[in-house]
């Protein structure tokens, strides 16, 4: 949005700057006809070409600007880098923390289980005591 300001500012200040041009040639035009004396083709040439002189610079800078403004936008990023590192930064957080819970349970699946096999070995020995005396 803000490159978009910019090129509407610019266009503003181009047409502003047209505007002024034409109320210059407007005043030219009053001053030729109230002129007693008849003004010669000569100087009218010399003062439009200067004055389409002035307005091919403007236009030029005004062409530079826009080139500038649109290197700018074909460089920029949609998303920050900073954004970009803060989300893979995440997303290797949670893939640690996923695989760090799924080895918490597998080691919680094999601890339950050896907890089952003891006590059903204990109550094993508890019901049979001659197998116990004979370990």
């Amino acid at each position: 949005m803000k490159k978009l300001d910019e090129i509407m500012e610019l266009m503003a200040d181009e047409m502003q700057d047209f505007q002024k041009g034409l109320l210059q040639m407007k005043k030219m035009n009053e001053d030729l006809s109230t002129r007693s004396i008849p003004i010669t083709t000569e100087v009218l040439e010399k003062q439009l070409k200067f004055f389409f002189q002035k307005q091919q610079e403007k236009e030029a800078i005004a062409t530079e600007r826009l080139t500038v403004i649109d290197v700018k936008l074909k460089n920029a990023y949609i998303l920050p880098k900073n954004l970009g590192m803060m989300l893979g930064s995440l997303l290797i957080l949670l893939v640690s923390l996923i695989g760090y819970l799924s080895f918490e349970l597998i080691t919680l699946k094999d601890a339950e289980i050896e907890e089952r096999l003891t006590r059903s070995y204990s109550t094993y020995l508890q019901e049979y005591p001659k197998q116990k005396k004979s370990l």
